[in-house]
């Protein structure tokens, strides 16, 4: 899901000035999400519900699509989102028989939710047909997902290759070298999902997945969006600095809907070929003998609300002690003062977690809640853990963490 949307944010700004080679600057300040990106959080958001209804599905699309209404959306998406009457029709929203490539710019996540090709096949037409239910829509959105499960599920390039030009029909056979020259501007999905796997399966790593795309032409943004969506769940690592550089660009609610998914569907974020099994859950609700709470607290102990709060109601933290250990818990006062102030309980805590191999460490988003720091303040303090064996930190840490090795 994150190797779609930094496709979509490097070829944003070649979508309408074709760059036909891979030597680019990946990052430039003109960057930015599209409607891709919106809409791919608006799927993931939705797999994530109890209620996967059709119904709900709009309701989601529709929310993501008017808290960015710029995002740069299609002339008849755009009327589906603001403007159904446009269409003909005066009370609802329904599919206007489209075969644009936006369902297979949006399907990426559910390539990750499910346990079977069937299932992601049957999810994605689901996912498509609310607007682009052209059997040509559907099935664009339908190879790209299996493209995607096949490629987390360890198939091979020729593998992926084979299934898709067997049961969708596309023409895979072509190079890069071939499409390049006579490629043109292609908003449908029979002329972008193709060259997006073609630009997949030619490429060495994940940035060479995205240089290869966008070089392609036509729909850079989506097409390099594809692209990243497979190559995220084949290659299973992405360069840190690419990571920096898309997340900077999105706001905290873009990024949480990322990061949440990466919690729900057996998705990971991996950077720089290091997958991360040390991520602490953001509901702790119970603890083994040797397992620690961590938890952000204020120097008087008065643990009253969020973590806190859990911390003495579970797991044996103590009314009045606001620094250190206590039952299955350690506290890192975070509510009276900057950073600067919070470093040295840090710092105490590191030292403690290394006198205790034989404990392990789960660290929440310490200062992020109540005392309203960000994930950005407050997890470098914990750079030092990312080689402690023993210490597990939040997925949003890590996120920042790894930016900046």
């Amino acid at each position: 899901m994150l190797g779609a949307i930094i496709g979509d944010v490097v070829g944003s700004i070649y979508e309408f000035r074709n760059h036909r080679s891979k030597e680019f600057d990946i990052y430039d300040a003109g960057m930015s999400f599209t409607d891709d990106t919106v809409m791919t959080v608006a799927v993931a958001e939705w797999l994530m519900l109890t209620d996967r209804s059709m119904a709900k599905l709009e309701d989601t699309m529709v929310y993501w699509g008017k808290q960015y209404g710029g995002a740069g959306y299609g002339n008849r998406f755009y009327c589906w989102l603001f403007l159904p009457q446009a269409l003909g029709y005066e009370d609802k929203r329904v599919p206007y028989n489209s075969f644009g490539n936006g369902s297979a710019m949006r399907v990426s996540a559910v390539g990750w939710m499910f346990d079977s090709l069937e299932e992601t096949e049957e999810w994605a037409k689901r996912s498509a047909e609310i607007t682009h239910n052209h059997p040509e829509g559907i099935k664009g959105a339908q190879a790209t997902a299996a493209a995607i499960f096949m490629a987390r599920t360890g198939a091979t390039k020729e593998q992926i290759k084979a299934y898709v030009e067997q049961k969708y029909g596309y023409d895979l056979s072509r190079t890069c070298d071939e499409i390049r020259p006579v490629y043109r501007f292609n908003e449908t999905c029979q002329g972008t999902v193709p060259e997006a796997i073609v630009a997949f399966l030619e490429s060495t790593d994940f940035e060479d997945a995205i240089r290869t795309a966008v070089s392609l032409g036509g729909d850079s943004d989506t097409l390099a969006c594809i692209t990243g969506g497979i190559a995220e769940a084949y290659y299973r690592e992405i360069p840190g600095w690419m990571v920096k550089g898309v997340w900077e660009k999105l706001d905290e609610d873009l990024r949480n809907v990322v990061c949440n998914f990466a919690k729900t569907a057996p998705y990971f974020l991996s950077f720089e070929g290091e997958d991360f099994p040390r991520i602490s859950s953001d509901f702790i609700v119970e603890l083994d003998e040797d397992e620690i709470f961590v938890f952000g607290s204020n120097l008087h102990g008065f643990h009253s609300g969020g973590a806190a709060r859990a911390a003495m109601d579970k797991f044996g933290a103590e009314w009045g002690v606001g620094v250190g250990r206590t039952g299955q818990t350690y506290a890192i006062p975070t509510m009276h003062g900057g950073v600067d102030v919070i470093k040295p309980y840090v710092d105490e805590f590191v030292e403690y977690a290394k006198a205790h191999p034989e404990l392990r460490f789960l660290v929440t988003r310490v200062g992020c809640g109540i005392a309203g720091f960000r994930d950005e303040d407050i997890a470098p303090l914990f750079a030092e853990c990312v080689e402690l064996k023993n210490v597990f930190l939040p997925r949003n840490f890590w996120m920042v963490l790894k930016w900046d090795e």
